[in-house]
């Protein structure tokens, strides 16, 4: 998912002349909330969430009485520069998702989300359930949004054929072992590869395992774990190459589900996407999942993850209302229902774990998504999505084959010494 920036200076700009124009918002809360009617959220979010959203939200509307929250979805593709000009303009939204990190930092610094920080201090919230990721979500101790949803990488791989090979999918592999494998179950003719790697802007990703971004002084590890992508695309050809792969959005997928990948690195919204093709008859693929190879030293079952976020925007009419909502669909609601669809909450805890189980039935999932050591894909930095294009940019010019690997980190480190002084 590719994000287009937003300047945070000018949607500052806007946010405050747009600010006038909101102020009589809060009186009209006021005197509806006086009168005893009943109080109306509106939440807005993109499509693709909206099956397992309006079951959290639907739940919570039956456990009030003076509230009702109301779901409005917008298309998934488009969300993003809506809600920019939503709050931009000023809107009627009580709640809204946020995509990613990078957006929650950009909103913040624009003042466009409401601090919620004391409220989640003064309420029975547990923040320890949300895990490691927490903290480096909010460096200064500012809290804007809540996390939602939550990702893990993991490597999804083909049973049958490990079987068949003889080889053991259990232990914690590096991606050198990795790379041995891969190699060994690829063909050479095309028809069978040993891997995938999806073009997601991840290729920095290997060095994100050790705790490198790519905004630190010191990137020799990110230059390091494209090396290794490198080893996969151009030396072994043990993975699909990369044109195909960008070619067709839903290669990685069905390559997997036929049989001609063996191992696919990638989150855990696949397994929902697995066991929707298989109940609709498309594939009978034996799949299991194991812990994402790591980098020579990092910590066993260190991998990179991302929260999903909801917030409360800066005028919203209901503050109190929106956030005792946000609080049910970032904590115990919401974790109770995302498993049904195959997908993890932020907010984890036993309860979570077993309806995990429950719905998914193979406790490889669920031991690999709840017991990996989940580092953020990106730092709560506000220009990190300019350094993470401009890298891939750079990086797919080397997994071509067009520009050696000291080239393109040669170009990287101008371009982002040019971004990040800006």
């Amino acid at each position: 998912m590719k994000l287009r920036r937003v300047s945070a200076v000018l949607l500052a700009a806007v946010l405050a002349a747009g600010t006038l124009a909101g102020c009589s918002g809060g009186k009209e809360a006021a005197t509806e909330a006086a009168s005893g009617e009943k109080v109306n959220l509106k939440f807005y979010i993109w499509s693709d969430g909206e099956n397992y959203t309006r079951e959290i939200v639907d739940n919570y509307n039956k456990s009030q009485d003076g509230v009702n929250v109301e779901v409005i979805s917008m298309p998934n593709e488009t969300y993003d520069d809506k809600l920019k000009v939503m709050l931009s303009a000023g809107s009627d939204a009580d709640i809204v998702n946020v995509r990613s990190l990078d957006q929650v930092m950009q909103f913040k610094e624009a003042g466009a989300m409401k601090d919620i920080t004391d409220m989640v201090k003064n309420s029975d919230l547990d923040i320890s359930k949300f895990g490691s990721m927490w903290d480096t979500c909010y460096p200064d101790g500012v809290i804007t949004a809540l996390p939602m949803r939550s990702s893990c990488w993991m490597l999804f791989y083909n049973a049958d054929i490990m079987k068949e090979a003889g080889i053991d999918m259990a232990k914690q592999m590096t991606w050198s072992e990795y790379g041995d494998i891969a190699k060994q179950l690829t063909s050479g003719d095309g028809t069978k590869y040993g891997g995938c790697w999806v073009d997601w802007n991840i290729y920095q990703c290997i060095g994100t395992q050790k705790g490198v971004y790519l905004n630190d002084d010191d990137i020799t590890t990110v230059k390091d774990g494209l090396a290794t992508l490198g080893r996969f695309f151009l030396e072994d050809k043990s993975h699909v190459p990369l044109a195909e792969v960008k070619a067709n959005d839903s290669q990685y997928l069905s390559d997997f589900e036929n049989g001609r990948v063996a191992m696919l690195p990638n989150g855990e919204w696949l397994i929902n996407m697995l066991m929707t093709d298989e109940k609709d008859g498309k594939t009978d693929v034996n799949w299991e999942v194991a812990p994402l190879p790591i980098p020579e030293g990092a910590d066993p079952g260190a991998t990179w993850g991302a929260f999903q976020f909801a917030a409360i925007p800066k005028d919203a009419k209901y503050p109190q209302e929106s956030y005792d909502f946000l609080k049910y669909l970032c904590g115990e609601g919401g974790s109770e229902v995302l498993p049904k669809y195959g997908m993890l909450p932020a907010y984890g805890g036993d309860a979570a774990k077993e309806a995990f189980d429950e719905v998914v039935g193979k406790e490889s999932v669920s031991s690999v998504a709840f017991n990996s050591k989940k580092i953020p894909e990106a730092p709560s930095y506000e220009k990190y999505n300019d350094l993470k294009v401009a890298f891939a940019e750079n990086a797919e010019l080397y997994l071509y084959g067009e520009k050696t690997l000291e080239e393109t980190m040669d170009k990287f480190e101008q371009q982002r010494q040019d971004i990040m002084s800006k």
